[in-house]
Formats: structure tokens, C-alpha cells, sequence
């Protein structure tokens, strides 16, 4: 089904922000509709190509939550990829193909194959490179975002992760997905790439008010062991995680933690109050 500009302007968090992002959906070379997968393995996604293209800068893809609201994140994120010339995706991960696509490899879906291949229709459909990209994620998107560059670290130029449930721990203390011991998946997909996954420059956020044990935040005696009780302190403890981690292979890691002021879990929330849209964007203007 299509989804129109004025369904994406009507989703769009209220004032300035969203009057730049409405400008930057009118300033778009390509149609601000939903596409279609063009294979069979591919996903429906939101493109955004600026109108001027900058040959240098990684294409941006940003991971909506569980509410799948990939159109917000296009329109949120779109005035400042117009600004930094870069092409901006939304995948869309329907919850009938892939209701799990946070944990990327445990789903039918094969997640992660998925946006492999729309990386390459995006490719072929714009002319521009997509070998390797800057990765965004909000709540189920962090789960996804950081699951998908530890298997794909060559992939992933910058990554920037916020408002995640719980986290893949890097180290052998449990099974995938909590971390990388156990399951055959974690062993043969993601334990030879965590020393390329370490060195990725990683930016950790969460809103200072993301405190709720709510149902959609998964619990057990042993997760809150290990992560903590509320997003906030497992942002921090999976932060801290990986620069231990990275410390112990002799590994230069770039791992940031913020809290963002003034909002919870949602997404419109933090980037109109939060910062989070500039503090994404400005970590990922780095090299």
C-alpha cells in the first residue's frame, strides 16, 4: 500500500522540525512513496535522494522501532541528509514477513539478507554506491543495527544505536542473541567478524526518561543481571561492554554514550527535545 507526503507530514512531530523535513520530502528527486521490493529476497523501503548527491558521503539508513513507522524516520532525517548530500533509506520490516527482524538472523525474513538487497536495488536504481553505509536504529532498529554490523562490519562505516531493549552482549557468556557463545548462528556468523565489529565508531543513546519496565522491554532474572532493569542502564553497561571488549584484542574503539535530555521512549520525542537527530548526523559527518 502507498503512503502519501500528506500521511508523512501528518506523522511528522509538530513545529520547526517538522516544517524542514515536509521542505526536504518536496525537494525530492525521487517519489516519497513507499517502494516495492524489486527481488523476491528484498523488502519495501522509503528512498530519499537529495538534489545534490554528495559522491563522498556513505548513504544514511535509519531502522524504525516495532511500530514500523519508517516514514517518520524518513522525514525526520531527511532536511539534514539534503544538507550533507547524502542519500537517505527507510526500510520497511513488516511485522507478517518479519515480525523478529531485531534479531536479524533468527527470522525467516533472513533481516539482514533483506536489506542486502535493497541496498543493491538502491544501487541500481540511483547509480551511487551502497558498499558501505551509515547505520541508524531506534528501539527494535538499535536491536537490529548492531546485530546487522556485527555480521557486516565491513559494511558499516559509522553506526549509531539508541533506545535499544537489550543488546548482544560482545562476548562468550551466553547464547545468541544475548551474546555470542551457544547458538550456531553466533558462532559462524558473528564470533570471526566482533574484532571488525569492535572497531566500528559507535555512538550509544538513550532518553533519560526511558525507565519503564513496560511490556515491550524484555525481562528475565538473568538479562537484568547481566544488562539492568530499564533501557537506560543497559545502554550503558552494553556501552561499556564494548569498549572492555575492544580493550582486551588491543583495539582502538570509538564507542560514545549520551543521554538524551528530556524524553522517554519515543522517537519523536528525543529528536524534537532530545538532540538526537543532530547528534546522530554530526557523528556521523566523521571519516
Amino acid at each position: 500500500m502507498l503512503t502519501s507526503l500528506a500521511a508523512i507530514a501528518t506523522a511528522l512531530p509538530q513545529g520547526a522540525l517538522a516544517q524542514q523535513s515536509i521542505t526536504a520530502v518536496h525537494a525530492l528527486h525521487s517519489s516519497p512513496e513507499l517502494q516495492a521490493p524489486d527481488v523476491e529476497e528484498g523488502i519495501s523501503y522509503y528512498l530519499y535522494v537529495p538534489s545534490r548527491v554528495d559522491p563522498t558521503a556513505r548513504p544514511l539508513v535509519v531502522v524504525h522501532g516495532i511500530s514500523r513507522r519508517a516514514h517518520v524516520h524518513l522525514a525526520t532525517f531527511a532536511p539534514l541528509a539534503e544538507i550533507s548530500g547524502r542519500i537517505l533509506i527507510a526500510p520497511l520490516f513488516s511485522k507478517a514477513r518479519c515480525k523478529r527482524y531485531q534479531q536479524v538472523v533468527v527470522d525467516p525474513c533472513q533481516a539482514d539478507e533483506a536489506l542486502l538487497a535493497t541496498l543493491r536495488t538502491v544501487a541500481a536504481k540511483t547509480g551511487h554506491d551502497m558498499g558501505r553505509i551509515d547505520l541508524f536504529g531506534f528501539s527494535g532498529g538499535a536491536q537490529f543495527a548492531h546485530r546487522f554490523a556485527m555480521v557486516y562490519p565491513e559494511r558499516v562505516g559509522r553506526l549509531a544505536v539508541a533506545s535499544a531493549g537489550w543488546y548482544t552482549l560482545p562476548d562468550y557468556q551466553g547464547a545468541f542473541p544475548y551474546g555470542l557463545a551457544g547458538a550456531v548462528k553466533g558462532r559462524e556468523r558473528f564470533r570471526p567478524k566482533l574484532p571488525g565489529f569492535l572497531a566500528i565508531p559507535t555512538l550509544v543513546m538513550v532518553g533519560e526518561r526511558d525507565l519503564a519496565r513496560d511490556s515491550s522491554l524484555r525481562r528475565s532474572p538473568e538479562l537484568d543481571r547481566r544488562q539492568g532493569l530499564t533501557r537506560v542502564e543497559r545502554a550503558a553497561r552494553w556501552a561499556q561492554a564494548m569498549r572492555q571488549a575492544a580493550a582486551d584484542r588491543d583495539i582502538q574503539a570509538e564507542v560514545a554514550f549520551r543521554v538524551l535530555p528530556a524524553c522517554g521512549h519515543s522517537f519523536e520525542e528525543c529528536a524534537r527535545d532530545g538532540g538526537l537527530v543532530d547528534l546522530v548526523m554530526t557523528w556521523f559527518a566523521e571519516p
